[in-house]
């Protein structure tokens, strides 16, 4: 029996031409289960998730009724949908306990990243979230809330906020405790709520937390044997869309950190996720795997993906 770390991609619940409903995005999710199953079975199982289209969608919403109900911040908006999202895979989990008789029960647990409030990143905000906006209303709303807002050419402008480094998890101790008893815990939805620690507690932050990089601090803090990235990829590849891409199936996280700091990864995609992988690695000795959601038991056996080790 092995302790794995599965960090589920936004194609678990959403993939390119779903609509965005609820019924929708609980059929990926059970269609996601049913893929990983035997796996939870026979292992200690941890899950974790993104959560972009949905906390998109909460923006939006909340864009869409500032005139009717008071507008939640970022931090809240991320916890919502945590909620959404953890209803939703425990939802499809119940469904195969049922299905295949399986006993081990599982357990949504909110999840709060702690991040350094001195971090560089909230000096120089990167990350665009929700909708975009002409001219005007980014003006409006730099004036009026303060928010950085950045232009895309040709699709307006959107409201950029910071993406700190994640340093600790929040709920660890209920997480270990989840796990020592038996429970599937599904933890860490969309890298966390980020928070920063003072005298009397945590304090929430407008802020958005890489969901590999969390994940992949929570598979180190549990010690995980694997730390499993379930994606729209088959792998990692070396210049990825190009006649001659390569497609890497198993490397050393040290070759892989050579690779990745000469720029080959893109950072809005599979960089981030090639960045945790080879964190895991470096600090817990441990396997990480990159591969596809298509391909899961292959995948989390070893037999597909790109394996770092």
């Amino acid at each position: 029996m092995e302790r794995i770390l599965i960090a589920f991609g936004g194609n678990a619940l959403l993939r390119s031409g779903d609509d965005s409903s609820y019924d929708m995005q609980l059929r990926r999710a059970t269609e996601a289960m049913e893929k990983i199953w035997k796996v939870v079975l026979n292992n200690e199982v941890i899950i974790t998730h993104g959560n972009g289209p949905q906390v998109g969608n909460i923006l939006l919403q909340n864009e869409h009724s500032k005139d009717i109900t008071q507008p939640m911040p970022l931090h809240a908006c991320g916890s919502m949908s945590q909620g959404l999202i953890g209803e939703m895979l425990i939802t499809a989990y119940e469904g195969m306990k049922s299905k295949y008789g399986i006993s081990k029960d599982a357990a949504v647990i909110f999840t709060r990243t702690v991040v350094d409030e001195n971090d560089q990143a909230f000096h120089n905000p990167s990350k665009p979230i929700g909708p975009y906006y002409n001219s005007d209303d980014a003006a409006k709303h730099s004036a009026e809330s303060g928010w950085i807002m950045k232009e895309e050419p040709g699709k307006g402008f959107r409201r950029i906020v910071p993406s700190p480094y994640p340093v600790d998890i929040a709920e660890r101790s209920a997480i270990f405790s989840m796990l020592a008893n038996g429970y599937l815990p599904i933890c860490v939805g969309g890298g966390g709520i980020p928070v920063i620690k003072t005298t009397s507690g945590y304090r929430g932050v407008d802020a958005v937390i890489d969901k590999d990089l969390a994940s992949s601090l929570m598979a180190n803090i549990l010690e995980a044997h694997k730390f499993v990235i379930l994606t729209d990829v088959d792998g990692v590849y070396l210049r990825y869309g190009k006649p001659d891409q390569e497609r890497l199936t198993r490397i050393s996280a040290s070759d892989l950190r050579q690779i990745y700091n000469s720029g080959s990864f893109p950072g809005g995609s599979i960089g981030p996720k090639v960045r945790a992988a080879i964190e895991f690695v470096e600090r817990n000795h441990g396997i990480s795997i990159i591969g596809s959601l298509d391909n899961a038991s292959d995948v989390i056996a070893g037999k597909s993906g790109t394996v770092v080790y």
